[in-house]
């Protein structure tokens, strides 16, 4: 990672071949804080709701908690780095995170535990909302859907990982879970601070809300031959992504709780479903192009709601057996596989020095419904899969009746 990136020309960075081939891997572990700080204390959840004496749903309120200041975050810290550069915000986002992951190893009450997974989100969002605006920096276009579906492939090793590491870990208290957490950040934080250089350099004094609203209200209203094709793509995809996040905030009930699965096993049905999200990232890896991103955004929105359907009657009809939610939960997180890199790559192509501002606006988006989603089935909670499964199959249907509105023309030259 010693080598340099491309220095800033009139105000524009050079992108291409003078990116260290290190870079993407570390981009990649830098995204993959938001998936290890949702997924490795899943198996502890039930171990943490009988050390602060109350019912799981408080502890997935926890999961949505941190989705609301993620999504703040990201709004906030994709603006502001456009402002003042993106290596600033990288770094006290990190700092925040370390900090906020360390507190809720000592914390004393679920109370406490809830504050401070807001604040590790802010920390955590900050951290990881340049990701996709400093791929756009160095790589040009042509390789953007390739370059994110690597970059997505890395970090879709975390959740694979964390939650079989959070297991692990659970032998020596939920406690030491968080300061992993501390640990794994601490490192990014000491490699960016010395190994990565800056991608678009900006000044303190740059810094301002009223631009950061100005700078969203532009993304907002972008319009591609007459129409909002971004936002289009942004809010499609932002629902599908809370199909997920749903499912995510209630999964350690549902399989721990609901189906009787250990902590120690939670890991193995989980790990299912995102190997085939691994699967069609590799697919849109080596197959993805400007002309095919299209196509393939509406397959996996078509996918997913399928999938989704398919859940909702076996949960209707009554679930005998946890694999009747596993392999449908399977297939709807494989879809986005193929519409996360392709709906991403057509979406940041529309920007360059906004880049910062129309990252933080998807993600902002997607967490907000992501937690909007949680909430929702939490707030329904009955003690069966129903709520989840509801809410999930709204999310999806609104995906996919967007991404219909979506032509086959509509891709970027």
């Amino acid at each position: 990672m010693n080598q340099s990136l491309p220095e800033a020309v009139d105000g524009e960075t050079v992108r291409g071949a003078a990116a260290p081939p290190a870079f993407i891997f570390f981009v990649g572990a830098l995204i993959a804080i938001g998936p290890l700080s949702l997924d490795a204390y899943l198996p502890a959840m039930p171990a943490m709701a009988e050390t602060f004496g109350v019912p799981i749903v408080a502890l997935n309120n926890t999961i949505s908690v941190y989705l609301v200041g993620y999504g703040i975050s990201q709004f906030f810290g994709g603006a502001f780095f456009d402002q003042i550069g993106r290596k600033r915000i990288g770094l006290i986002g990190l700092a925040v995170f370390t900090l906020a992951s360390v507190l809720i190893a000592f914390a004393q009450t679920i109370e406490q535990v809830q504050w401070l997974r807001f604040l590790q989100a802010l920390g955590g969002g900050f951290s990881t909302v340049i990701c996709m605006a400093i791929v756009r920096d160095v790589y040009p276009i042509a390789q953007l859907g390739r370059r994110m579906a690597m970059m997505t492939l890395i970090m879709l090793a975390s959740p694979v990982i964390a939650p079989a590491l959070g297991a692990a870990l659970l032998n020596l208290g939920w406690q030491s879970i968080f300061l992993f957490k501390a640990c794994y950040s601490s490192v990014l934080l000491l490699i960016y601070w010395s190994r990565v250089p800056e991608t678009r350099p900006g000044e303190w004094h740059n810094l301002s809300v009223a631009t950061t609203l100005r700078q969203c209200a532009a993304v907002v209203t972008r319009k591609v031959d007459g129409r909002r094709l971004p936002l289009r793509f942004a809010c499609s995809m932002a629902c599908a992504a809370g199909v997920f996040m749903t499912f995510l905030t209630n999964s350690s009930f549902a399989y721990i709780e609901y189906f009787g699965v250990s902590s120690s096993a939670f890991p193995l049905y989980f790990s299912v479903s995102i190997v085939g999200l691994i699967a069609t990232n590799v697919y849109s890896m080596n197959r993805l192009t400007t002309e095919n991103a299209p196509k393939y955004f509406r397959y996996g929105l078509i996918a997913q709601a399928l999938a989704v359907l398919g859940l909702f009657i076996v949960v209707a009809t009554g679930p005998n057996s946890i694999w009747g939610v596993v392999i449908p939960v399977a297939i709807l997180v494989a879809s986005f596989g193929l519409t996360g890199p392709a709906g991403s790559s057509q979406y940041m192509a529309h920007f360059d020095k906004l880049a910062g501002s129309a990252s933080s606006f998807y993600t902002t988006l997607m967490f907000s419904f992501g937690a909007g989603l949680g909430g929702i089935s939490g707030y329904f909670f009955d003690g069966t899969l129903r709520p989840m499964v509801l809410t999930m199959l709204v999310a999806s249907l609104a995906a996919a009746s967007m991404g219909a509105t979506i032509r086959r023309h509509d891709r970027v030259s």
